[in-house]
């Protein structure tokens, strides 16, 4: 399918820019406005920002908005630094409250301060309130255009109040019952109400079966919630249960995006902001000194690391002049043990994030690896040995090495189960506990094991 929106906005660009070039405003205006928003997002992608702005303006007030919406941070500043005031008013008003608190998140304060003093006053003071919650809680994805309702009416009046109100709604597949005081009781399903008899009341559909989440919450406990639930949008309230908004879907799968990224560029020991986030999934757009700078902390941090593995080396000098076929191993043995820790970490990492593995089962899972690294460094050991036989030509050298391979996997294995954890413990994401740090710790405990046996057993 993308495929084939991509093709068609290819095939469409030569004939918008022909057009732009003849002043055809009436035509371009036509062709793109009749394209979903997300398409024409896709088509100004292609065009530089000058042409880009052109077409914006050219829309409907409320397509610009949402065409706006679609892209991504970076185009978003360029077109706002090249529209007027009053363009950008127009575009900033008629955003959804959720889409704009994002916008503001990636601009530069000095911007976000003069586009906040161009909202009308309710609406700056709501996109305020939206900005005041924790960056990646739920207040900052939750939008407060709901229709509510009251247990006491009819459905007849219910499907009134849904008329008035619901064009505002980001969405009305459901609808919230509170009570006087704003406190959530229940949601009810809009089908449910349509189906229902108009004389019935809102209480006779309910059944105080619902969902919610603190406005506070991190975003994760809201995707695992969507997840678990199959929820379609989900309630956002304060410590005493009022309603403040809700979470809807599409901006759940945003911030799964969002996650998953961050998750990757750690997981890689790739450093990034969350406002760079959606720009790393682009690198061909990136620029040179961010991708310099996400990449260089964590290279240099390694770098420090890996000097101590020539330290160790250069402690067991003298074994290693007098048996030089023990370098020969070296890069086999500390490979294994980083790819075994990796394969560990991994799969703690994916539990933690699941919620199938909790903090409290760091012990159970430690016994455990225990066990599988034992068999795997012991299938491992009798893979090398061949390697020792033909190489070392000595029983000493074939049993130092399949010694130090089960040692080696057993350590690796181990750092890359408790790292993880130790990150949980202490607040820290567990993906921090990426490839690179493993295998650099493999590496560390690696060669330092495998020398100290050698010159254990050699002497």
């Amino acid at each position: 399918m993308e495929e084939k929106v991509n093709a068609h906005i290819y095939l469409l660009k030569p004939e918008i820019e022909k057009l732009i070039e003849k002043k055809e405003w009436k035509a371009i205006k036509e062709a793109i406005s009749i394209l979903h928003p997300s398409d024409i997002a896709d088509l100004l992608r292609e065009f530089d920002v000058k042409y880009s702005v052109i077409l914006l303006r050219l829309l409907p007030s409320h397509l610009q908005s949402e065409v706006f919406s679609e892209l991504d941070s970076e185009h978003q500043l360029q077109i706002l630094n090249n529209l007027t005031a009053e363009d950008v008013k127009s575009i900033i008003t008629e955003l959804h409250p959720d889409d704009r608190t994002e916008l503001f998140e990636d601009l530069p304060p000095k911007l976000t301060r003069r586009l906040l003093n161009i909202l009308p006053p309710e609406q700056r003071k709501e996109a305020l309130q939206l900005l005041g919650y924790p960056e990646n809680s739920v207040g900052r994805l939750m939008t407060p255009d709901y229709v509510a309702l009251k247990k006491n009416w009819t459905v007849e009046k219910a499907i009134e109040h849904i008329k008035e109100y619901g064009k505002d709604a980001e969405t009305i597949d459901m609808l919230y019952v509170v009570d006087e005081k704003w406190h959530l009781i229940d949601e009810i399903p809009i089908r449910r109400l349509i189906l229902a008899e108009k004389n019935q009341t809102v209480e006779s559909l309910m059944d105080y079966q619902f969902v919610s989440i603190n406005v506070n919450a991190d975003q994760e406990e809201a995707i695992k919630l969507f997840e678990k639930y199959n929820l379609v949008a989900l309630p956002v309230t304060d410590s005493e249960g009022h309603l403040l908004g809700i979470v809807t879907v599409d901006d759940i799968i945003d911030a799964i995006r969002e996650e998953q990224t961050e998750d990757f560029t750690r997981f890689s020991a790739i450093k990034t902001r969350t406002v760079d986030l959606e720009l790393f999934t682009r690198l061909r757009e990136i620029p040179f000194s961010k991708m310099f700078k996400a990449r260089i902390t964590w290279l240099f941090f390694l770098l420090i690391m890996d000097l101590i593995v020539g330290n160790i080396i250069q402690g067991f000098q003298k074994t290693i002049a007098k048996y030089v076929v023990l370098v020969s191993f070296l890069p086999v043995l500390i490979d294994t043990a980083g790819n075994a820790g990796s394969q560990a970490a991994t799969l703690v990492i994916r539990a933690l994030a699941l919620r199938t593995v909790k903090l409290r089962d760091w012990a159970f899972l430690l016994g455990r690896e225990l066990l599988v690294a034992g068999a795997l460094g012991l299938v491992m050991g009798a893979g090398i040995s061949v390697m020792g036989i033909l190489r070392g030509k000595s029983i000493v050298i074939v049993e130092i090495v399949v010694l130090s391979m089960i040692v080696n996997v057993i350590i690796g294995s181990m750092i890359g189960v408790l790292l993880p954890f130790i990150f949980t413990r202490f607040k820290k994401d567990p993906a921090t506990a990426s490839t690179p740090l493993i295998t650099t710790l493999a590496d560390i405990f690696g060669t330092a094991i495998y020398l100290f046996i050698a010159s254990l057993m050699l002497k």
